[in-house]
């Protein structure tokens, strides 16, 4: 049985926001809150991806802690 790809996790780093996928409620996202499960090809995920709103996570871990105090 072959592994199925993991998906890209995303932190979501804007205001309360309803994110219509198509179903019958709005997923809502917040801040500060990581998703694995948005659909990539999403108009508006990808909108928010663009607009540096949803951050992939290998990105965030990947930028440099601040080095106040040393």
């Amino acid at each position: 049985m072959a592994k199925s790809p993991a998906k890209q996790s995303y932190r979501y780093t804007g205001p309360v926001t309803p994110l219509d996928l198509g179903g019958s409620e709005p997923k809502m996202l917040f801040p500060g809150t990581s998703y694995r499960d948005l659909p990539e090809d999403n108009p508006t995920v990808k909108n928010l991806i663009a607009r540096k709103l949803l951050i992939a996570e290998t990105q965030a871990v990947a930028e440099p802690a601040s080095s106040e105090g040393a």
